[in-house]
């Protein structure tokens, strides 16, 4: 497929015209302008619409989508979008070759050739470049471009051409030219060489006094020195020379390389290396009018440096002037002075040390002019920032730049940055065996994968580790696992992370020397927190600052490439970042540094944070399953905001609370996991309630805090109820109803009892009278929210009973008194209350039960409760002979019920499906559909809904007989 923007655009398959639609045409238009160059989603917005509309983003996928169904290769990466042509394809970069071409025989004195070269470069063009596509302003500037290298090439070809004397062929040409340009002098000077060479001496003079009319008329200007002069001997009748050609400087040294050797062993990193080797490539054949420059980083230890080298000798033949490299200590507490880097250049290049300018400013012109229009790839290793980094870039394009630094150098023009993470599972392990050996890391699976996970990946650290390893072959791997792994005190995996002149800890402190006191303090502070990405806050909250306080700090940290800041999280708020061995160093540094009274005080001061803003966000939830704090927000309607930011500080806030229970803050700590349960349990993370709580709940009693410590037991045990574990919970919930009695702690008793209700499900009969008692306590007490759990229990054993009536009468009662109680009770009580008109043959009335029901679950990101209502939903719409409808809901349900791993709801799927086998009659489907249900239902815990599916299994086989 070949490919033309000078003049219209036009794209041809075999000679065939492909054709596209306008605006798909403008987008190839834009990256035919900018050939084998990346360009971001915003770039070519910007350069199609003037004024983009908000459908800007998904017009464009749907023009790249067109191209690419065209066949047009439009290649995705980072950071944007890349259209990969050579001169054989694209009439632009043909041109381009051509005059180079054209310019070096010229230059070698070979003019008949460079005719030759020139006229095949300028046939290409056809018009103005993507004349017939609408493009946006910046697009012109790039257009405007291109037709100056015309004009350039126009005039190397008409000069070219009076050194072979072909002036009559010239003449005509020239006068065309003139015409429509009549303000261009350097036209005028030719026509009227060209004329003065031809004999024409009269016409000579007679051009002349056109240029003068039209640049005095219209410009108020005399012509220039140039043209006078060529006036002054057209009239004495004097031989005027032909101009001189312009040449191509050639290289006059070639071939230095100051690179270090690649790594023999380089492990993956396979992605990373095409993407950077890319960004080099593109931007070296994209004719750009700027060296190309692209930066890694990182943190410590990740391998930018190895990963930069190997680059680097991939690309050498690209850049055959030479590949210098300096090291810039940029993580050191002295960064090298760009004057010194530029010297060390200067001597590299040849210059002798007495010839090295004294200014800086000095020292990076010479430098420039070195390595001016020659291709020379240069390694800057370990940046501290761009003005250490600026004086080091060539000045003309061909050449390229790649740099390393720990942070991000957001301020360096035209850089394609690439952030550099560990490697994948699979490259660490990698990496790990290369240097340890293979067969001995496959010996022990388990053990590789703890040494993985201790050094998180971090590439350093697996080097290490394999470089310990393979120095003790004695040693198994479970060793140095053990090792890695034991404690959580000073230095347990850094102790270990020591080989020779290799030192994790040695080249984090190399970046934390580098830090301004508040920046360090706050490094430290992180370290508190075992959290894996913080938000602003949270820093704030330990150091006792404002959030604007701290950003400079934070953005200090970054820059030195000890957090990274990643993308907003669903909060929209900024996340930081740290890699697990960087926080275990911080966290030595923590317990060093800020021990006492002051770590013990910014945890203090995160924790009352982080409990205020956690009750406040889920103040549209059930309050948590104890007795009420005294300060508890009131419940709202659902609150999406609410939601976004406890799900993205979800860690933190467990971290915190965690945290707060080993520095022996009981109060604070339990608060905190209070107000945090009901999120975990009501969005599923019921693993995390129960150990934040148990955590929490044995620093209670380790403090003989035996109030605390009950309470946070009842939110335990209820968490297990709520994922139909009650039966592993009936002796908790009883052992905490004994201490609440023996205490004379009523109120607590009442939920214990409530507790102790759920777990009944092998007596009902006396579950309801449990059930109830606690609801006339909870009355008695004034706890709304305990008789609302009261009445949901009650009714749920109505329904197991058959006392459909009853269980939609206590329905019915419950949510005429919701008022400043969570949506998700009514949604809870709605759902209900379905069942019981379902069960009770309003089928209808029970339809719009669940609807209502499951629109409440959707606001509230309960998937639970979706799950449940959208199954009773299908059930009911099937009850009504709606069986395609209930099918398809069924469907979508049993994913969801997949997705959340819960076996119980698939198996109810399966029932409703049999059920529906059967009204159409499929009595054999219908029995396939009841034993899948009865295979996947737990019998110890799902005794009644086995019973009920053996009836209906038992039926189909007496049907079938």
């Amino acid at each position: 497929m070949d490919f033309a923007i000078l003049g219209p655009v036009q794209v041809t398959d075999a000679r065939r015209p492909v054709r596209l639609a306008a605006k798909a045409r403008a987008v190839l238009g834009v990256f035919l302008l900018h050939p084998n160059t990346v360009l971001t989603r915003d770039r070519l917005i910007a350069s199609v619409w003037d004024d983009p509309p908000r459908s800007a983003l998904p017009n464009l996928q749907t023009y790249l989508t067109a191209l690419r169904r065209a066949e047009i290769e439009v290649e995705t990466v980072p950071h944007g979008y890349r259209l990969c042509l050579g001169p054989d394809r694209l009439d632009v970069l043909a041109f381009e070759e051509a005059v180079r071409e054209a310019r070096l025989e010229a230059a070698r004195g070979e003019p008949a050739t460079a005719n030759r070269l020139f006229a095949r470069a300028l046939a290409l063009w056809r018009g103005r470049p993507a004349e017939d596509v609408t493009l946006a302003a910046t697009v012109q500037a790039r257009i405007a471009e291109l037709e100056e290298r015309r004009e350039s090439a126009r005039l190397g070809w008409i000069d070219v051409r009076l050194r072979l004397g072909l002036y009559d062929e010239l003449v005509g040409e020239l006068t065309a030219l003139v015409e429509a340009a009549p303000f261009n002098e350097r036209l005028w000077h030719r026509l009227m060489l060209t004329l003065h060479r031809a004999g024409r001496r009269a016409e000579a003079l007679e051009a002349y006094r056109r240029a003068r009319a039209v640049l005095v008329a219209e410009l108020a200007l005399e012509p220039g020195q140039e043209l006078r002069e060529l006036h002054a001997a057209v009239l004495d009748d004097a031989p005027v020379p032909a101009p001189e050609l312009e040449t191509v400087r050639e290289p006059a040294w070639t071939g230095i390389c100051l690179l270090p050797a690649d790594i023999a062993d380089l492990a993956g990193r396979e992605r990373e290396t095409r993407d950077l080797v890319a960004a080099l490539e593109v931007s070296d054949a994209a004719g750009g009018r700027a060296p190309a420059i692209v930066t890694v980083s990182g943190p410590p230890g990740v391998g930018k440096t190895t990963l930069a080298v190997h680059v680097a000798h991939l690309v050498r033949e690209r850049y055959p002037d030479g590949q210098l490299f300096v090291r810039l200590h940029g993580a050191s507490a002295s960064p090298r002075d760009p004057s010194d880097l530029l010297a060390e250049l200067l001597r590299a290049l040849g210059v002798d040390s007495a010839g090295v300018p004294a200014s800086t400013e000095e020292r990076a012109a010479t430098y420039r002019a070195m390595i001016a229009d020659r291709a020379v790839l240069v390694l800057l290793d370990d940046a501290a920032g761009e003005a250490q980094v600026q004086p080091l870039i060539p000045g003309t394009p061909g050449s390229a730049v790649v740099l390393t630094s720990r942070g991000p150098l957001p301020a360096l023009p035209g850089a394609v940055t690439y952030a550099l993470d560990v490697p994948t599972p699979a490259e660490a392990r990698a990496l790990l065996a290369g240097v340890a050996g293979a067969d001995r890391v496959a010996s022990d699976p388990a053990a590789a994968e703890a040494i993985l996970d201790a050094c998180g990946r971090l590439p350093l650290a697996l080097r290490i580790a394999g470089a310990r390893l393979a120095t003790r072959p004695a040693w198994p791997l479970a060793e140095l696992a053990r090792r890695l792994g034991q404690g959580s005190g000073r230095g347990s995996a850094l102790n270990e992370l020591r080989a020779g002149h290799l030192d994790v800890r040695a080249t984090f402190e190399a970046s934390y020397a580098t830090l301004s006191p508040p920046a360090r303090r706050a490094f430290r502070l992180l370290g508190s927190v075992a959290a894996d990405g913080v938000a602003a806050w949270t820093v704030a909250a330990l150091a006792g600052a404002s959030a604007y306080d701290v950003d400079g700090s934070l953005e200090e940290l970054a820059v030195a490439g000890l957090i990274t800041a990643g993308a907003a999280d669903a909060a929209a708020q900024p996340r930081y970042r740290m890699h697990d061995l960087l926080r275990g160093f911080a966290g030595e540094l923590f317990r060093a540094e800020e021990s006492g009274e002051r770590g013990t005080a910014a945890l203090r001061r995160v924790a009352a944070e982080a409990r205020a803003r956690a009750a406040g966000a889920a103040a549209e939830l059930p309050l948590a399953f104890a007795p009420p704090l005294m300060d508890v927000p009131p419940r709202t309607p659902p609150c999406p905001e609410g939601g976004a930011w406890l799900a993205a500080e979800r860690g933190v806030l467990v971290a915190v609370a965690e945290a707060a229970a080993h520095a022996g803050l009981v109060s604070e700590a339990a608060g905190l996991a209070y107000a945090l349960a009901p999120f975990l349990v009501v969005r599923g993370f019921h693993d995390e309630a129960v150990r934040v709580l148990g955590t929490v709940a044995g620093a209670a009693a380790t403090a003989g805090d035996t109030g605390t410590e009950t309470r946070l037991r009842l939110v335990s045990a209820d968490a297990e109820v709520d994922r139909r574990r009650a039966g592993t919970v009936a002796d908790e919930f009883r052992h905490l109803l004994g201490r609440c009695s023996r205490a004379g702690d009523r109120h607590a008793a009442a939920y214990a009892l409530l507790g102790v209700a759920a777990t009944l499900e092998h007596d009902l009969g006396s579950a309801l009278t449990a059930a109830t008692l606690a609801a006339e306590r909870f009355q008695a007490l004034g706890d709304g929210h305990g008789l609302l759990s009261a009445w949901t229990e009650i009714a749920g054993i109505q329904f197991y009973l058959g006392r459909h009536d009853a269980a939609g009468a206590t329905c019915r009662r419950a949510l005429a008194h919701l008022d400043g109680h969570s949506a998700l009770h009514r949604a809870r009580f709605l759902r209900a209350l379905g069942i019981a008109c379902y069960e009770t043959g309003r089928v209808e009335e029970a339809i719009g039960h669940y609807r209502t029901s499951l629109d409440l679950c959707r606001e509230l990101r309960w998937e639970t409760g979706e799950r449940l209502s959208l199954h009773r939903l299908a059930q009911a719409e099937a009850a009504l002979g709606r069986h395609d409808t209930a099918i398809g809901m069924l469907a979508r349900c049993a994913q969801l019920f997949v997705n959340a791993g819960d076996t119980r709801g698939q198996a109810l799927i399966s029932y409703t499906l049999g059920e529906i086998s059967r009204w159409r009659g499929d009595e054999r489907v219908a029995l396939a559909h009841f034993t899948a249900c009865l295979d996947r239902l737990d019998p110890l815990n799902e005794h009644l809904w086995s019973a009920r599916t053996r009836d209906q299994i038992a039926r189909s086989r007496a049907v079938l007989r």
